[in-house]
């Protein structure tokens, strides 16, 4: 077992803290834990210490209370922690916060310790705190010597046990949608960037319904939602029905033999692909994509354009590389047979 202890006392041979470091180092030390301490200066020391937290199973923060806060040094240090960005490395980390004073705010200066460690996204161990007249009396008082011992063995119970602690609301960051938006054209406003990334219905289950005001914004934004989705597929339906509809106008097929299934492609527009099945000497045609269709032809706007308007054959788009096709070229041939596009 490995715990680490930061030190951000003035140092000096009265400090209440400094005297109480040195008995949770004795203690841990017949404890046989490995300990690795550091006394803050102006020196920074967060890259070494994120480096030992790794491997580390606790922590002991020390500070004494001058007059108000947990000082200068001790604030700088988390501050620094926090601004690495390595939350990660906090996880599962146990804190034994240690602030005295010979005058009052030990147990705000305890408190603010915990807190702080816990929005770092360690876990609450141990907290000891008091006011003590002097240093002497922790080093002499058999009482107090006593509670901090026991303290110290209680705190490395905790990390032996890997003791279960509740979640708090301390260290609950919301996570916000970024604003930036890559809005290079009018088409990228689909029915999936739109509806299915921001305010889809996968993502409104998540929203904590912590009260009823919550709960019905909640209820407002999947009315919304199911609305959008609608009116897209309206647009979607109608932008494709110019291709559908002038191929059920010059399809011809006189075999009743004939069964097959065409998936075009439309490779420059997305949810546009048009599935057309042929069965009975009948064609259905409409918008999705089927990857089991007996030939996948892949073409773009464009050329597309130019089959319906019979400037150029489905067979001549693939053997000039207009377009792309796969499956039964048999029945990718057949295509120009059943259906008839004129100039126009």
């Amino acid at each position: 077992m490995k715990i680490l202890i930061i030190y951000a006392g003035n140092g000096l041979a009265d400090d209440l803290s400094l005297a109480a470091v040195k008995r949770i180092h004795t203690v841990l030390n017949e404890l046989e834990v490995n300990v690795k301490q550091w006394s803050l200066d102006y020196q920074d020391i967060t890259e070494e210490f994120l480096s030992e937290l790794s491997i580390a199973e606790g922590v002991v923060l020390a500070t004494t209370v001058e007059w108000i806060g947990i000082g200068g040094r001790m604030q700088t240090f988390l501050d620094r922690c926090y601004h690495s960005n390595q939350q990660e490395l906090f996880q599962g980390k146990y804190l034994m916060s240690v602030a005295f004073t010979k005058t009052n705010g030990d147990r705000d200066a305890s408190n603010y310790l915990t807190k702080c460690w816990d929005m770092l996204g360690g876990l609450e161990g141990v907290n000891v705190c008091g006011r003590i007249e002097n240093s002497v009396e922790l080093e002499t008082n058999e009482r107090t010597i006593s509670i901090i011992d026991k303290k110290t063995e209680d705190f490395y119970r905790v990390l032996n046990q890997k003791r279960d602690t509740l979640p708090t609301g301390t260290g609950y960051s919301p996570k916000y949608i970024s604003n930036e938006m890559e809005l290079d054209r009018p088409d990228t406003f689909t029915k999936m960037n739109i509806i299915d990334e921001y305010v889809g219905e996968n993502k409104a289950n998540k929203i904590i319904e912590e009260d009823p005001f919550i709960a019905e914004q909640r209820k407002d934004i999947l009315e919304i939602s199911d609305f959008l989705k609608q009116q897209l597929n309206q647009n979607d339906n109608l932008s494709g029905n110019k291709y559908i509809d002038r191929f059920l106008q010059t399809f011809i097929c006189e075999d009743p033999s004939f069964n097959c299934t065409y998936n075009i492609i439309i490779t420059d527009q997305k949810n546009k692909d048009i599935i057309l099945k042929v069965k009975d000497k009948k064609l259905a045609g409409y918008i999705g994509t089927d990857p089991s269709a007996d030939v996948i032809i892949n073409i773009d706007t464009n050329i597309l354009d130019e089959v319906i308007k019979g400037k150029l054959t489905i067979q001549r788009g693939f053997l000039t590389g207009k377009l792309k096709a796969k499956g039964n070229f048999t029945l990718l041939y057949e295509f120009d047979n059943i259906f008839k596009f004129t100039d126009f």
